[in-house]
């Protein structure tokens, strides 16, 4: 199965899930024209996508593919968080940057969850 069918093959919750942080890092397209902050996320979500596809074909669908979002995520919370004020005339990308903050933890709290599980030894497929 591909990354994908595998996504498909989970709770709904988990695809909503999924569809909504891409969804994100789709909108902070426009955003990034004229702020920083949007083109980093831009960079990292291609970063991620390369070491998430990486590990995917070394460890299959496994609780590992959280660690591609630790590794490229917190970095990129802290900068949104050290950030977060820069452009106050910027309401919108402010806006959004917050939002994205917000999505991007929720996210961290479930990938770190699942690298310390793939690290006890949580080694299965997910959902199978």
């Amino acid at each position: 199965m591909t990354m994908y069918e595998h996504i498909l093959a989970q709770p709904s919750w988990v695809v909503i899930w999924v569809m909504i942080m891409s969804g994100l890092h789709i909108a902070a397209l426009p955003f990034a024209i004229k702020d920083w902050r949007p083109r980093v996320m831009v960079i990292a979500m291609i970063l991620n996508v390369i070491l998430m596809s990486a590990l995917f074909h070394k460890y299959g669908y496994t609780r590992i593919l959280g660690l591609a979002h630790v590794i490229v995520w917190t970095p990129l919370l802290a900068y949104l968080w050290k950030s977060r004020n820069l452009h106050p005339d910027r309401k919108w990308t402010g806006r959004f940057v917050k939002l994205a903050m917000s999505i991007i933890f929720i996210s961290l709290l479930f990938d770190y969850s699942d690298v310390f599980r793939y690290v006890m030894g949580d080694r299965g497929i997910v959902g199978a």
